[in-house]
């Protein structure tokens, strides 16, 4: 943890990308999101940063707490530089009557407009909507549970859960893409 929640790294977005198309589901974009960090924020595959919003968050309090998000990208880069990080971050929304929907936080909404309750996630909305140029508050790095084996000759195995595909994009990107990694797995 080089950057810790009371003094966060500020890095730039570079580019914002949605990645998914469409669907009548609330929940259908997907972001590809990265991040300048000018070689301040080394990280490995399968390392998570965090991410501090502009409040409030969905109590209302203001700053939002930190969330934290698993990187998509390898420690190069998806630019192979060491200067940036790439999250792929699903926007959060709940609609009451379609699905779950304890608080509410854009109501009335354009999207919904016939909705009592809509809950746009704060952070998730906050790095969905970021526009090339923009600041951001990151933290970290974090995470040594989720890390590729030493021994070349390792079998993996990938299965998502709770934290989706993102550190297996970063896995992938060292295993096949990245010229200084690609083929150093068997």
């Amino acid at each position: 943890n080089l950057f810790m929640p009371k003094s966060p790294y500020q890095g730039k977005c570079v580019s914002n990308e949605v990645i998914t198309t469409k669907t009548p589901l609330v929940n259908w974009e997907t972001t590809h999101t990265v991040f300048a960090h000018d070689k301040n924020v080394p990280y490995i595959e399968g390392q998570s940063i965090g991410i501090i919003a502009p409040g409030p968050d969905k109590k209302g309090e203001t700053p939002a707490k930190i969330r934290l998000y698993s990187i998509a990208s390898s420690s190069p880069g998806d630019d192979e530089t060491y200067n940036t990080v790439s999250l792929c971050v699903k926007r959060v929304v709940e609609v009451e009557g379609r699905g779950w929907c304890e608080y509410s936080n854009s109501v009335p909404d354009k999207e919904f407009p016939d909705a009592k309750k809509v809950y746009r996630g704060v952070t998730s909305s906050h790095i969905c909507d970021m526009k090339a140029g923009q600041d951001v508050l990151i933290t970290g790095p974090t995470g040594a549970e989720m890390l590729l084996p030493d021994d070349p000759e390792s079998n993996i195995i990938m299965l998502a859960t709770g934290t989706g595909i993102a550190p297996f994009r970063s896995f992938l990107m060292k295993l096949f893409k990245d010229k200084g990694t690609k083929g150093q797995f068997k």
